[in-house]
């Protein structure tokens, strides 16, 4: 499965109050961004739209699942092809000159989009972030620190290069890790959520984003799910700390604000973990659980 990871910088052009944690306001403003750029019936209903087939916006923020999809037969919409990930900072003012840093994260065919994702962040920019929203100028487009995208030549001035991830067991042993839960975190068992996820529910929450996100925006991949699992379920848990957090979002689109109930905290697993690194190394950069699109699920793993 192809990823496209990349750096937005954006510069504040007057004070501006920011939420602590700041994925929700960027996704938001991001969203209202990319809707104006992709659709010209911006108060339409999309179920009722005949452009919906071959909607860029339906595609990467409504991703409805086709009618010929074998998998999710119960499910309106599918998982969707992008990552927003906010920086790491509690940061709640900045003043004019400050800058704001975050990573996108595209999956598969949306990378195909990607003059789209740049255009959206510059209307974001300029609509404004915070609340009440204050313009931002966009600064650049990066990858692994080469500019991709000048907004002063508005053109893209270098080719964005795709990683390939790969779950193929690798000639690793691990005997310990320890997962460290970045941004607040959903994984939900049985309709609720794990407050105290075991390594079985992280390694069958990912290996479910994974395959779902490659079957619907990119190449099937092929996974023993069920030998995984049953290999997983065997890693004991040996010590963690987690804590409850929470966090709300207004919602544009719905007009009501979204509260969201996840955990943050850390783990650490004790077994044969060597085949499951490459899993656990995906999971970094594509997150876990739900609300992934707000940066939700970010986690990092160290091999002890």
């Amino acid at each position: 499965m192809q990823i496209l990871k990349l750096l937005i910088n954006i510069k504040a052009t007057e004070p501006v109050h920011l939420p602590v944690y700041k994925g929700g306001a960027v996704r938001s403003g991001f969203g209202l961004a990319f809707r104006k750029v992709c659709c010209p019936f911006v108060n339409r209903n999309c179920n009722q739209c005949i452009l919906r087939p071959n909607c860029v916006w339906s595609y990467v923020f409504d991703t409805p699942r086709p009618q010929t999809a074998a998998v999710l037969n119960k499910a309106e919409t599918v998982p969707h092809p992008f990552v927003i990930e906010p920086p790491d900072d509690e940061t709640t003012v900045l003043i004019k000159g400050d800058c704001l840093n975050f990573n996108l994260i595209l999956i598969g065919r949306a990378a195909d989009y990607l003059p789209y994702f740049i255009y959206a962040f510059e209307q974001m920019a300029e609509q404004g972030l915070g609340r009440p929203r204050k313009p931002f100028r966009l600064i650049g487009v990066y990858q692994d620190k080469r500019l991709i995208y000048d907004p002063k030549q508005a053109a893209l001035i270098e080719q964005a290069m795709p990683m390939v991830l790969n779950l193929a067991p690798v000639n690793e042993t691990a005997r310990q890790i320890k997962i460290k839960l970045i941004t607040p975190t959903r994984i939900i068992n049985q309709g609720r959520l794990c407050r105290r996820p075991g390594f079985g529910n992280i390694i069958r929450a990912l290996l479910r984003r994974i395959w779902l996100l490659s079957y619907f925006h990119d190449q099937v991949m092929d996974i023993d799910y069920q030998g995984l699992i049953t290999s997983a379920e065997k890693v004991e848990l040996k010590e963690a700390v987690f804590a409850g957090a929470n966090w709300e979002h207004f919602s544009r689109r719905q007009n009501r604000v979204i509260e969201y109930e996840g955990i943050t905290g850390w783990a650490i697993y004790t077994g044969e973990l060597g085949q499951f690194l490459p899993i656990l190394r995906a999971g970094e950069i594509l997150h876990i659980g739900k609300g992934t699109t707000f940066g939700m699920g970010r986690y990092e793993m160290e091999v002890q």
